[in-house]
């Protein structure tokens, strides 16, 4: 009888492996979630569940009582704004501040659930996004990107409100006291991540040096922020302030998938809605992002990172924290479930990241591990349910580490990827004029392919606060502070005609235009603006005419440099010339002809152009008007008729005619688009005496162009 049950259990054993098919296809040979599917929420994120779950398990201390930190911080993601505020309480949530439709409060661990469950207007509860300020880790910026000259002119900053939104002032006050920061300038001190301005980083205190340096006369507004409800609230507060210039050398990972969309993205667009000019730094991770199409050659349901290679490999040459964020593009809610996992080099399995993602959940999976020995790390990301196969993931180690391979391309924070932000790279203030730029400066495109950063700025600079400021954390605050000096010398300038002055005065580098690497170019400030301005002769011309276009342009004080003219006529080919050296206040002229081509239509006919990418001023259209002429209408007498006929085609067009005796009273009036006008006076003349009679023909071509031909008629009877 055992014999037999053992018998039948390996019988069923061996039909199991064999309906189950080979062990590489099995879920049970991949690391399994460490949450199991009836213990996670679809409103809860993963990760907060397991943080819930090791608080709930927490001794107890000597009164009964678990210890501080039972409750957890956590955003709470609202359907509307209008919530009972009292159905939080009864569950013990302290709601510690609030922005629209989101909430962060402290949520008891054992009431998380509860929690989705008795109010319906909570859609998703997960933990805050982490934002990171963007540095590596005297300000000498002022000569070589033009500050210097404006300051001399007298645009200090004078009247110009600048916010800087960071995430920690340590050593403000002896900032003050020594002089790196003129107290009097600092109208505005605001904490709202509740933990004191002057506690964590020092962060927002050397980026708030390097803008006072470049603009010494702009009010400063210093906020700080822990999270996006942070920053939303302080956005607000700068909008009603009246700020007209942020900068931000802050960045946010798993926020989006780097297109410009989601929540913080939505609080930059928002301030740019108000005319705020939102600086941004781009971000250092060139060397620490990859991105990519999922590939799975052979079906493991590893993620080839490169073909054939399933990790990707980061080098810890000292004790430190190795933060990996990964994402995807299935936002804002995903049924695609990746999961990640670190690996130490002896082939352990150190650390994972394993939220669901059902449909509620957002695309994002992050680990924080401090490598104690160092050595060579292995990142993987196994495709845990996936029914896309056109999917791109994203993953940054924001820890300072590099990853083999890399793709420096995409590698943008948000919400420098925003479409109201102008995001700057950096190059170090020691290679200003020839770069190239610092290798881990961030570059684009963004995921939905527009080209950032806008700008690059001097880094590797040295103040009061940060002795040695390198990353575009130093290179953002360069051009608020610019910004700052060009809103001095034009008070009414909006924020787009900011961007577009800085854009356009900026030293192109790398390949010509704007790039993914660069942007416009190098910060570079000019009194005033490049003068370029086009003269068509004549505006109103018939199709065969020659046109005669001359453009004068002219360096503003202070720039000395080239200058880069592209023409794109309306006929013809593109024009493009270039003057390599070209003095403060002197001038080159360019002088073309062109010729309308003869079977032009009548209309309105534009040309584009730029110099040193800003618009040529003047000039920009010309009028060609019909062919026909006095000479195409042929005049014929009879008895008892006259005849205008047209001698040329008039299939585009109307014309009228009108008869006046020399009282100005109106005779006969005929309109015809045949090309032949007729009056019969055989009749209309009897009652009217032998004379002088004028005639006036007006001919009107299908774009309202008028031209008119008028003349005598002398009637014997």
């Amino acid at each position: 009888m055992i014999f037999r049950r053992c018998f039948y259990a390996l019988l069923a054993l061996l039909l199991l492996s064999v309906i189950a098919g080979p062990a590489h296809s099995r879920e049970e040979v991949w690391p399994p979630k460490p949450l199991a599917p009836h213990e996670h929420h679809p409103k809860i994120e993963s990760a907060l569940l397991l943080q819930a779950q090791a608080l709930s398990a927490s001794p107890l201390s000597s009164k009964g009582r678990r210890a501080e930190g039972e409750s957890l911080r956590a955003i709470l993601e609202l359907t509307e704004e209008a919530l009972d505020e009292a159905q939080l309480r009864a569950l013990g949530v302290q709601i510690e501040a609030r922005s629209q439709r989101l909430l962060r409060a402290r949520v008891p661990a054992q009431n998380l659930r509860a929690l989705v469950e008795r109010v319906p207007q909570i859609a998703y509860i997960r933990r805050p996004l982490k934002l990171r300020t963007l540095n590596v880790r005297r300000t000498e910026g002022l000569v070589p990107t033009g500050a210097l000259l404006f300051q001399s002119a007298g645009y200090r900053g004078q009247n110009v409100k600048i916010a800087i939104i960071d995430l920690g002032f340590a050593g403000l006050a002896r900032a003050k006291k020594v002089g790196a920061l003129n107290p009097t300038m600092i109208v505005d001190e605001q904490d709202y991540s509740g933990e004191g301005l002057e506690t964590g980083t020092s962060h927002g205190t050397g980026v708030a040096e390097i803008v006072h340096a470049m603009a010494p006369q702009a009010w400063l507004y210093l906020k700080k922020v822990s999270d996006e409800v942070d920053l939303a609230n302080a956005v607000d507060d700068a909008i009603a302030q009246g700020v007209q210039i942020i900068n931000h050398s802050v960045g946010v990972a798993n926020a989006n998938f780097n297109d410009g969309t989601g929540v913080i993205a939505e609080i930059v667009d928002r301030a740019r809605a108000h005319g705020i000019l939102w600086v941004n730094a781009a971000g250092n991770h060139a060397q620490s992002h990859w991105m990519g199409r999922f590939q799975d050659r052979n079906s493991n349901r590893w993620l080839e990172f490169a073909p054939g290679r399933e990790d990707l490999s980061i080098r810890a040459d000292f004790p430190g924290a190795i933060e990996l964020y990964l994402t995807w593009d299935d936002w804002p809610r995903s049924r695609q479930d990746f999961d990640l996992f670190l690996y130490d080099s002896q082939g352990r399995l150190v650390a994972s990241s394993q939220n669901y993602q059902t449909g509620y959940e957002s695309p994002t999976e992050e680990i924080e591990y401090v490598a104690w020995a160092p050595g060579v790390y292995r990142v993987r990301v196994l495709a845990r349910s996936v029914t896309r196969s056109d999917i791109r993931l994203k993953l940054f180690e924001l820890g300072q580490h590099r990853l083999e391979p890399y793709t420096p391309e995409g590698s943008l924070l948000t919400p420098a990827d925003a479409r109201g932000a102008l995001a700057v790279g950096a190059i170090s203030v020691r290679l200003w004029r020839e770069g190239p730029q610092e290798p881990y400066s961030s570059q684009g495109p963004t995921s939905d392919g527009r080209i950032k950063p806008d700008l690059a700025g001097p880094d590797a600079v040295s103040n009061y606060t940060l002795s040695y400021f390198t990353g575009t954390s130093a290179a953002a605050p360069h051009v608020a502070g610019a910004a700052a000096l060009l809103l001095s010398q034009n008070p009414h300038w909006t924020a787009d005609q900011l961007q577009s002055a800085l854009e356009s005065q900026a030293i192109d580098m790398g390949v010509p235009g704007k790039d993914n690497i660069y942007g416009a170019g190098r910060l570079d400030l000019a009194l005033g603006t490049l003068h370029a301005r086009r003269e068509i002769v004549p505006t109103i011309a018939r199709p065969g005419d020659t046109l005669t276009v001359t453009i004068l342009m002219r360096m503003p004080p202070g720039v000395y440099g080239g200058l880069v003219l592209r023409e794109n006529p309306p006929w013809g080919d593109p024009l493009a010339q270039t003057w390599p050296i070209v003095s403060a206040n002197e001038s080159r002229r360019l002088v073309y002809q062109i010729q309308i081509p003869k079977d032009t239509s009548p209309g309105v006919y534009r040309w584009q152009g730029s110099v040193n990418g800003l618009p040529i001023s003047g000039d920009e259209s010309v009028q060609v008007i019909s062919a026909l002429s006095r000479a195409e209408w042929q005049l014929s007498l009879s008895s008892d008729r006259v005849r205008f006929s047209s001698l040329a085609s008039f299939a585009r067009g109307t014309a009228r005619l009108r008869i006046f005796d020399l009282k100005g009273a109106l005779v006969f009036e005929e309109i015809s688009n045949s090309g032949v006008l007729e009056w019969r006076f055989a009749t209309t003349v009897r009652r009217r005496a032998n004379g002088v009679y004028l005639y006036l023909i007006e001919i009107v071509s299908p774009d309202q162009t008028k031209q008119t031909q008028w003349g005598k008629l002398v009637i014997l009877r």
